[in-house]
């Protein structure tokens, strides 16, 4: 079986334009695992990010989390059900079952189901437009992408059904607040039935703005990929800087670690950086590049959702690090996926 790499964390303050690194928090453990090698210093290196491993800085906005493109943002679909989009094909849908929750927290995360069946006599894929949506683009617990997509290759045919998955986050605003949705084709119509649900959201006892203060405890963060709080620590992170819009973890088993080559054109990696972000009175963890053999360094608009790609900190969060706030960093051996190292 593998050997598991992990290491301790740097905390980081925003300020400003920049991030000003602190102290380490602890020292290594299990040194005597796994074998020594040079440290090649490439904290000035530039990098040029390889298309497969992220996206880069310029990446259209109407790009969905999953790297699919959309007009959404620019269409605004006739509302109209039992419309023909073409000589015979007709558009129409009926709720079948739909699971919400009656009460949440302030900024709680919770999650629903509806079941929607194709009453049409179209086929809905990802790639044809069909999806639910939020009714009037909006809704109090979703967004700001108020559209819930198919996956990739599925194929609802007429008279087939579909449950999508939905996650709602509950506004740091209490009453009782509506969610409501229908199936639309983007840039032709809505369509259907719809459906909706009445949530009552308490802020009584809830902090809107928690900060925990202490490092994170591995074992109560909240990993948004692989949970990694049981791997063993074999290496040191010496330092984290940022400059010249870099942000460089310099570990000292850059080039130790055993290589794996992951996409088609088999690109060499030996490690996934972490960020730590307090949320709720929690931390969350999340992954946000890939390093390669020796690299240390990644630009710092990397350190963001679009990035993380995972809720409640994805790319239609739009988050991105806060002036003022501390976040901790650490590098792991691969997490990221069924990659493994």
């Amino acid at each position: 079986m593998p050997r598991r790499n992990i290491f301790a964390c740097w905390p980081l303050i925003a300020l400003g334009a920049g991030l000003v690194s602190c102290i380490p928090t602890h020292e290594e453990k299990n040194s005597d695992e796994g074998s020594d090698a040079g440290i090649v210093d490439d904290s000035s290196e530039t990098e040029v990010e390889p298309s497969l491993l992220e996206e880069e800085d310029g990446e259209d906005e109407n790009t969905d989390p999953d790297g699919n493109t959309d007009t959404e943002g620019d269409s605004d679909p006739e509302d109209g059900t039992d419309t023909e989009t073409g000589s015979s094909d007709l558009d129409d849908a009926q709720i079948v079952d739909s699971s919400f929750p009656s009460e949440m927290d302030c900024g709680e995360i919770a999650y629903a189901t509806i079941k929607v069946q194709n009453t049409g006599t179209t086929t809905w894929t990802r790639g044809s437009g069909y999806k639910l949506g939020a009714v009037d683009d909006s809704d109090p617990f979703y967004g700001p992408d108020t559209r819930v997509w198919l996956p990739d290759g599925v194929s609802i045919e007429p008279g087939g059904d579909w449950t999508f998955p939905i996650e709602l986050h509950a506004p740091e605003q209490s009453g009782s607040l509506e969610t409501d949705w229908r199936m639309v084709h983007e840039a032709v119509q809505w369509f259907g039935q719809d459906t909706a649900h009445n949530i009552e959201v308490n802020c009584d006892g809830i902090s809107s703005d928690p900060d925990p203060v202490n490092p994170p405890d591995l074992s109560t963060v909240i990993w948004l990929h692989d949970d990694v709080s049981g791997w063993a620590e074999t290496a040191d992170l010496d330092s984290v800087q940022t400059s010249n819009g870099q942000i460089c973890l310099d570990y000292d088993k850059r080039n130790v670690w055993p290589v794996v080559e992951i996409g088609e054109n088999n690109v060499a990696v030996v490690a996934n950086p972490w960020v730590f972000i307090p949320h709720n009175g929690r931390w969350y963890a999340g992954t946000w590049e890939w390093m390669r053999p020796g690299q240390t360094c990644k630009a710092r608009t990397s350190v963001a959702g679009d990035h993380i790609k995972r809720a409640p900190f994805d790319a239609a969060s739009g988050w991105r690090p806060t002036s003022g706030q501390t976040y901790y960093f650490m590098v792991s051996g691969l997490a990221r996926g069924g990659e493994r190292n």
